[in-house]
């Protein structure tokens, strides 16, 4: 009898020894799909990328460009403000800063002058150039890493 009770006491401890193990395996396929899925995103981005350098620098150059003439008349900006503009002419808003609203007033007059480029690929531009201020700067008040990079390439 005694041998029964421990039988199953043992039966018990295998079934939520291989519960656990379950969930640890669903666990760490949840997170080896969520890697994987960060790492489809990032090769489509340097797909982006190597398309956008290879057949659309111009549209790259017409962006940096607009974005480095408005931090030259005005060396508050930083890039965080950048970002911000970035991001509101990428949804259309208008930033709530008024010298993102300004970087981005001067993004909306290089499209209407770029009207021969498709609003898929301004989109790209934008997107390729915010990945850019994200990459070469932490974001933080008063940081200015990208712009002093991406000046160096503008004349």
């Amino acid at each position: 009898m005694a041998a029964a009770g421990l039988h199953k006491r043992h039966q018990r401890y295998m079934s939520k020894k291989r519960q656990s193990k379950r969930a640890l395996i669903m666990k760490a396929s949840l997170r080896r799909t969520a890697r994987r899925k960060s790492l489809k995103e990032m090769l489509q981005e340097d797909k982006l990328l190597k398309r956008m350098t290879k057949d659309h620098l111009d549209v790259l150059q017409n962006i940096e460009f607009a974005i480095v003439t408005k931090y030259r008349q005005d060396s508050s900006i930083d890039d965080r403000i950048v970002a911000d503009a970035l991001k509101g002419a990428m949804g259309n808003d208008l930033p709530q800063d008024k010298r993102a609203a300004s970087i981005n007033g001067a993004l909306q007059d290089i499209r209407e002058f770029r009207s021969d480029v498709s609003d898929s690929v301004w989109q790209a531009g934008l997107r390729i150039v915010l990945q850019s201020v994200r990459q070469h700067s932490d974001l933080r008040q008063g940081t200015t890493d990208y712009l002093d990079f991406v000046c160096d390439f503008v004349l």
